[in-house]
């Protein structure tokens, strides 16, 4: 398991055209080690964005297909679904002997390692409770005290000037007021955000880690496929033959 020739599949559980900007994809697999591949695939049918609880069941048979579909033509090493609200993701770690991750676990896990508690930015209000349900499932309810939005839909976060002005304002928020002490994106759509924000924070005279979701998840599942990790069975029991 330690040869240097991986596949990580980036799948986008969306249906929106040109979603994948080569922007994203750079900054996504920027940690990734020589010789891993990351490869794309999109869901055909289902939601144009994931936007609240609906859009993540909608989203979620059509990821789940596309996976497996993908896992039986070719050797995939890992998956990544790309979203914060994690569509599928426990359904192929049952279908699956690879390391799966959404954006949620990976950004907060790394971030639980520099600062006592978290701050969450993502996009909208109709967000905020799945994401707080996560929170309560991983049991991370004092460690993880704020959910605040840019008040921006996915498909706007491409406007550069309103998202780093919204995104200033409730990362100073969450720390001012919320107490937090590293921030996470909430939203794997918002991508090259990290070191622009974390120096006009610091020019506040706040030294703290902007980790992003996207970015954090890639590395993550690269870093368990490169030691042979995949999710225990004692968890996520294969599927009952039917």
């Amino acid at each position: 398991m330690c040869d240097n020739k991986r596949i990580i599949l980036d799948l986008l559980p969306v249906t929106a055209p040109g979603i994948l900007t080569p922007q994203m994809e750079a900054d996504m697999g920027c940690f990734l080690t020589e010789g891993t591949e990351l490869r794309h695939a999109q869901i055909q049918q289902g939601p144009v964005t994931i936007e609240c609880e609906y859009d993540e069941a909608y989203s979620a048979p059509e990821v789940v297909s596309l996976a497996v579909e993908a896992c039986a033509g070719e050797e995939i090493d890992g998956i990544f679904v790309n979203c914060f609200g994690d569509p599928g993701v426990r359904a192929l770690r049952e279908k699956v002997k690879i390391p799966v991750f959404g954006g949620f676990e990976p950004a907060i896990y790394l971030a639980l390692g520099l600062g006592d508690t978290v701050g969450i930015v993502t996009v909208l209000k109709n967000v905020v409770p799945m994401i707080r349900g996560a929170i309560q499932r991983a049991g991370l309810a004092s460690r993880v005290p704020c959910v605040r939005t840019l008040d921006m839909p996915v498909l706007e976060l491409q406007d550069r000037s309103k998202l780093m002005e919204n995104l200033y304002a409730q990362c100073k928020l969450a720390i001012e007021v919320d107490g937090v002490s590293v921030l996470v994106m909430g939203c794997t759509g918002i991508i090259g955000v990290t070191e622009d924000m974390r120096r006009r924070l610091l020019a506040d005279g706040y030294d703290v880690p902007v980790l992003e979701a996207a970015r954090c998840a890639v590395t993550l599942t690269e870093l368990y496929a490169r030691m042979g990790l995949y999710q225990s069975r004692q968890t996520y029991m294969a599927p009952p033959e039917k």
